[in-house]
């Protein structure tokens, strides 16, 4: 950072993976908090989330990866550093997977997060964490401590860092205590919660499982609902641990034994170190230390601690005080020692206002208003866990019940509880509520994003629609940058990294800016993204890629909170298959436009005369310009359009010869003149190639056609007196008269239908809204 830089808050890049983790949550909440607390921006390059993954790469699957392309921009940005958290990157694989990735930042100071590189220059350096002692130790106390000897192990994908050690911790463990391992017994997930079929594999492939170890909390939940559906009781009738301890672990039932890292002081000490290289200082690399803790999941019972041992001897703030003392304990069993006197300290300073309250206030009735006012400030403070302390309250006044002697004082200290219970419940019930709308409002807002938007014909009307429609559903602020062209993404990321990008809509509360593609300002290297308007007004915004299948067209930008990076990736997608249409659109008028006249002369003027004198019937010249003038004067009458190509006509002529052939091209001719009525049109249009086209309102008039030219072909192969038979394959379209129809289009349409019937080797093809097909009179008899 340089002496001009200082009146400018400097820009941290941070490129991260899945956004559906809890692991990555925390992880933002942490740098994003830390970035406010140090006055600098963050920016989140967000990329594709594991469920949305092929599952093998190798095959060059592409997938969601398109959602990769968003840390092609980095260099676009404007970002003075970065944060790479590699363990959350997907569609990474092999020995040394980042490095190549890595080598673009050489120029910037950067943290890698979750992986260990070679640090060598000043300006790099990584955070790990200890993820072999804790999980050992893990591992060493469901053999020593509950004597299991059949312990399974999911671990996560087998290239990432984290879950190798993590594997190499169970198998030392197992190793040490002379338990076999075989390979039935390890799975290999992706760290996403949905890995109930690894689950169920393993109870399948291990009878008599006592204890399944997982490489994190996300798919120990799946352990959890697998378990359940197979009417085993976790901590009874097996054991389950995780790895991270994040908050949903703690509210389980029952709470998860997990191995604590504290990814939100994960995300604070990234941003620190990030900046601490941004000024030019070393900081060195990290390993954080983590935490076994032991909860019911692994077969541990809680010990209670007894609530008035002493009976009535004992004084009444004593008797709180040995409440209070147990709430704090058993609260304090759900944190690691990091977090443990921080949430502790919380709940201690509100449960001694409650003892203050229970031993002041006279009689039994408590003043509740002043309560809830003092329960909201409160909240306020520990708002993420008002769940895990319900469920500790609920297990004092569960022993309160129980108790054999219960004061005045202790009765008015178990009612403040019971109150402050309830109240957390009800903020519970009203912010799964509050959460159930938001989910209600985003999932409106995705379907609707682009309705009616593909009918526009301004590109400009679009941007500013999109944009708009982004702002109700809670966004700060909007920004939609497109490339100059489209490009191709595959497997090893866009050919060409983007070197400039075009600023096509920015929106805000107060004002949003479209610009046309002629005027949409420039965005490279001299002139970031960050200099854009109003970004220097922004401390935390999310980036994600629009494309549409493997072709890439721009990034969205948006401040928003993390709790809708899942739908603004969903939208960024629906965004690109929008693009992606007004793309093919544009090109569909360029090339249209260019035609027209071509089309038109084409149609009119390419043929010598308007009959054909062999059979009397219009050539192609003659039926088309009628055929465009029937659908002039009936706009929105239904017409049909019959293709026919006359059955071996070169075997008869080169069998009989050519006037006998001329004879069957005349026979045909007038088995459709007898079927048509008067104003239809009949043409031959090449050798053995005849087309129809009239109007008709009957709702079975391709079958009543296709009914009569079958029994005027037998009658006149009956009267013949020749060789061989006057037949012919049929398609048949039906289609709306309307401006601008192209007479060719339905012609070749009812030819697709024709030659799909010869395909099939049936007679007759026609389509109404799908095609059916009918046989012929022969393959019906038969």
């Amino acid at each position: 950072m340089n002496d001009g830089d200082k009146g400018k808050a400097c820009l941290i890049g941070v490129l991260i993976g899945d956004v559906s983790f809890d692991f990555t949550s925390e992880l933002m909440a942490g740098i994003s908090n830390a970035a406010t607390d140090a006055g600098v921006q963050v920016m989140f390059l967000l990329g594709m989330q594991k469920h949305s993954a092929p599952s093998e790469w190798e095959k060059g699957q592409i997938g969601g990866m398109g959602n990769n392309s968003v840390y092609d921009y980095s260099a676009l940005t404007g970002a003075e550093a970065f944060i790479i958290a590699c363990g959350s990157l997907t569609g990474f694989s092999g020995e040394g997977l980042h490095q190549r990735f890595l080598d673009r930042f050489n120029h910037l100071p950067y943290v890698v997060l979750q992986e260990r590189i070679k640090v060598e220059k000043a300006q790099t350096t990584y955070i790990v964490v200890d993820n072999y002692r804790s999980f050992n130790q893990c591992i060493e106390h469901l053999i020593v401590e509950h004597g299991y000897r059949k312990i399974a192990f999911v671990s996560g994908p087998e290239g990432h860092a984290d879950a190798r050690e993590r594997l190499r911790a169970y198998l030392d463990c197992m190793q040490k205590h002379d338990l076999p391992v075989s390979p039935e017994m390890i799975a290999y997930g992706d760290f996403y919660e949905y890995a109930d079929d690894l689950v169920d594999t393993l109870l399948d492939n291990n009878p008599g499982l006592e204890a399944i170890a997982f490489a994190n909390d996300e798919m120990a939940k799946a352990g959890y609902r697998v378990c359940g559906r197979r009417g085993l009781l976790v901590g009874r009738d097996i054991a389950i641990t995780g790895f991270d301890n994040f908050s949903t672990g703690r509210t389980m039932v029952p709470p998860l034994t997990t191995v604590s890292q504290d990814t939100y002081r994960m995300g604070r000490t990234a941003l620190e170190a990030a900046v601490t290289l941004l000024r030019g200082h070393a900081f060195e690399p990290l390993e954080m230390r983590t935490e076994f803790i032991n909860r019911q999941s692994c077969g541990c019972q809680r010990v209670q601690r007894c609530l008035n041992q002493n009976g009535e001897s004992e004084e009444p703030g004593s008797l709180i005080d040995s409440a209070i003392a147990g709430i704090l304990e058993s609260y304090a069993d759900s944190f690691s020692q990091d977090e443990r006197e921080h949430y502790t300290g919380i709940l201690g300073r509100c449960l001694a206002h409650l003892r203050q309250i229970a031993l002041e206030t006279p009689g039994e009735t408590l003043d509740f208003a002043s309560l809830a006012v003092y329960l909201e400030g409160f909240i306020e403070r520990s708002k993420p866990l008002m769940l895990l302390l319900a469920q500790t309250l609920e297990e004092f006044l569960l022993q309160f019940l129980c108790a054999p002697h219960q004061t005045p004082e202790l009765k008015r200290f178990a009612a403040a509880i019971s109150y402050m219970q309830q109240y957390l419940h009800n903020r519970e019930f009203h912010r799964l509520m509050e959460q159930f709308d938001t989910y209600r409002i985003q999932s409106w807002i995705a379907p609707e994003l682009t309705r009616g938007l593909f009918n526009q014909t301004s590109e400009e009307n679009v941007y500013r629609c999109v944009a708009e429609r982004l702002m109700t559903a809670g966004l700060r602020q909007v920004y939609i940058y497109l490339l100059d062209a489209p490009q191709r993404y595959g497997s090893e990321g866009l050919a060409v990294i983007p070197q400039k990008l075009l600023m096509a809509a920015y929106a805000s509360p107060t004002d949003t800016v479209v610009y046309s593609r002629e005027k949409m300002p420039l965005i490279d290297v001299q002139h970031p993204i960050r200099e854009t308007p109003g970004f220097s007004q922004i401390y935390s915004i999310m980036a994600f890629s629009i494309y549409s299948g493997e072709t890439q067209y721009g990034i969205l930008l948006c401040e928003a909170d993390s709790s809708k990076s899942m739908l603004l990736q969903v939208i960024g997608l629906q965004l690109g298959m929008l693009i992606d249409f007004l793309e093919l659109r544009r090109q569909e008028q360029a090339i249209s436009n260019e035609l027209e006249d071509i089309r038109e002369k084409n149609e009119i003027l390419g043929f010598l005369s308007a009959y054909d004198q062999l059979c009397g019937l219009l050539n192609r010249r003659g039926f088309i310009e009628q055929a465009i003038r029937l659908n002039r004067e009936n706009i929105g009458k239904t017409a049909f359009c019959a293709f026919m190509d006359l059955d071996y006509l070169k075997q008869i002529n080169d069998t009989y010869g050519h006037p006998e052939g001329d004879f069957a091209l005349q026979g045909f001719s007038g088995i459709l003149k007898s079927i048509m009525a008067e104003g239809d049109l009949i043409g031959r249009i090449g050798g053995d190639e005849f087309v129809c086209m009239f109007l008709s309102d009957d709702p079975w008039c391709e079958e009543h056609m296709l009914l009569r030219m079958r029994t005027e072909s037998e009658r006149f192969n009956e009267t013949s007196g020749k060789p061989y038979m006057v037949d012919a394959s049929v398609g048949i379209a039906r289609f709306t008269c309307r401006q601008g129809l192209e007479v060719s289009s339905i012609i070749a349409e009812a030819d697709k239908y024709l030659y799909e019937a010869k395909r099939r080797r049936v007679t007759f093809s026609l389509r109404m809204n799908t095609a059916y097909w009918i046989e012929t009179a022969k393959e019906g008899e038969s």
